[in-house]
């Protein structure tokens, strides 16, 4: 099968070691150390941290835009239930960041026992079926727990798209640990979202499933209106598509940890059966009411704190202003 890898060099280089990115390589070895601390000790001291950290004066802008985002999509919430919701938020980010070094330094096995893995038998009834899959997950907190720790763990092929950072260590780290099962299979990669949907499209027709994260605003002119909660959102109209393209089938598919259970919950819904159904805003419309769908699984960990309506349906308007 073909490898259809990223023209993007994320490899490091000499220069890398310099000490301008001492911080960077300090925070990694923190991420190391923190992978082996035990997650009833490190989501107490998290939950902890990020209550001390609300009010910070540098989180301001971001919990603006999240209180803005829920007014639009939850008029019916209270200040007092937007503030509950965001300091939950809050904890959630914490103890999802000191986890993250898991998924690039910790076993496949140690992996798969942090997740909590629902909805497997649709992922598995597609692959018996021989369809490849789009995982369609929102922006979550945990998003590289699904694709590495429970998708490409367990033996699931996966691409996927990425950003750089503007930080060739970030860079290097990130692609590496979101492919360091997937190189095990003989199909699927990372690749730049610069590259466009090609590749994706190509990794699905060799059975290569994409995780796909549909809900950023791409600005008026690559974009249709839909409905979200209860205003609408410019959105991407590319999934009847990537499904009729990719001869693939779409699962709603979400991430939220549990600090009850100290496991990370990915869930899948089942397929959409009814995209692609021929119908830009018919798929735009199932796939966005698919969204809200899995975001009610837990509201509180779905990145609220992005610029989800920085396009409106009124040209000009700048609600983020």
């Amino acid at each position: 099968m073909t490898q259809y890898n990223s023209r993007f060099d994320t490899s490091l280089k000499a220069k890398h070691f310099l000490p301008k990115y001492w911080g960077t390589w300090l925070l990694l070895a923190l991420l190391f150390i923190c992978s082996y601390i035990p997650a009833s000790l490190k989501d107490k001291f998290a939950a902890w941290l990020a209550d001390k950290l609300y009010s910070a004066n540098f989180l301001k802008k971001r919990k603006r835009i999240a209180f803005i985002n829920l007014g639009l999509c939850f008029p019916e919430y209270t200040e007092l239930e937007k503030d509950a919701l965001m300091r939950e938020n809050f904890r959630s980010v914490a103890q999802i960041s000191l986890s993250l070094g898991e998924i690039a330094f910790r076993s496949k096995s140690f992996l798969r026992k942090r997740i909590n893995f629902v909805g497997e038998h649709f992922v598995k009834e597609a692959e018996a079926a021989e369809q490849a899959i789009i995982f369609l997950a929102p922006h979550c907190y945990g998003v590289d727990f699904a694709g590495v720790a429970a998708i490409s763990a367990r033996g699931y092929p996966l691409s996927s798209m990425f950003n750089d950072y503007n930080n060739p260590i970030f860079d290097w780290f990130v692609t590496n640990y979101r492919t360091r099962f997937s190189r095990l299979n003989d199909k699927g990669t990372l690749y730049h979202r610069s590259e466009g949907l090609k590749p994706c499209i190509k990794s699905l027709r060799d059975k290569a499933h994409f995780y796909y994260l549909p809900d950023e605003d791409h600005g008026r002119d690559n974009s249709l209106f839909s409905s979200f909660y209860a205003t609408q959102k410019a959105t991407l109209p590319v999934i009847g598509r990537l499904a009729k393209l990719g001869r693939a089938v779409v699962i709603p598919t979400y991430t939220s940890y549990n600090a009850k259970t100290g496991k990370i919950d990915v869930i899948c819904h089942a397929p959409l059966n009814t995209v692609p159904s021929g119908d830009e805003q018919q798929d735009t419309d199932l796939m966005n009411a698919a969204i809200e769908k899995v975001i009610n699984e837990n509201r509180a960990q779905y990145m609220w704190t992005l610029k989800l309506f920085k396009t409106r349906p009124e040209e000009g308007l700048k609600i983020y202003k």
